[in-house]
């Protein structure tokens, strides 16, 4: 009899998408992406039914969840971080943080485009952003998360591609469940 393959959960509210994805080392099982402007709180337990059911999984059979610290909204940020805890805690299964914006990366990034400025929407002109590179399914930060104006961030980086309030990707947040204990899950308010 075959091993039945370990499904984690990534979440990712940071912005105005709310992103889940269910993902085994075989790969994304099913997804769900889509800007969802403030209404993450309202949607998010029936988009990841949708989505259980869809491809046949019960909440019982998975082994970890990796979610979206942020940088991002504060409140889309609670939302996201608050299900995932819940979830964690009712299934007794680990939970993880990633980078919000390292996910925007993992999607935008590519072996055309390996490199590349990530931003979101901070409001009043500024931006979250970090300068990420991507090696193979590898994505590592080239610099610390900064809030600045966009235009003192499009000076500093003039050459490189800015990727602006782009999807994110949960199967990569849901891959973070997989690294040992990252310390406490703390959301990342700038």
């Amino acid at each position: 009899m075959e091993a039945k393959a370990q499904v984690y959960l990534g979440i990712d509210s940071a912005s105005s998408y709310l992103a889940l994805a269910l993902w085994s080392q075989d790969g994304i099982l099913a997804e769900f992406c889509e800007s969802v402007g403030r209404d993450h709180a309202k949607r998010i337990i029936t988009e990841l039914d949708t989505l259980l059911n869809r491809s046949g999984i019960k909440r019982r059979e998975l082994k970890g969840i990796g979610v979206g610290i942020g940088p991002g909204s504060y409140t889309g940020l609670r939302v996201g971080v608050a299900t995932a805890k819940g979830l964690a805690k009712g299934l007794s299964i680990p939970v993880q943080g990633g980078s919000s914006l390292a996910a925007i990366a993992a999607r935008q990034l590519s072996e055309a485009q390996p490199r590349g400025v990530i931003t979101l929407d901070a409001r009043r002109g500024n931006v979250y952003a970090g300068v990420f590179f991507q090696r193979g399914n590898m994505v590592k930060p080239e610099t610390e998360v900064m809030k600045l104006p966009k235009e003192v961030l499009q000076e500093r980086y003039p050459a490189l591609p800015f990727f602006e309030d782009a999807a994110p990707d949960a199967g990569y947040l849901a891959r973070q469940a997989l690294i040992p204990d990252k310390g406490p899950l703390t959301p990342l308010y700038l």
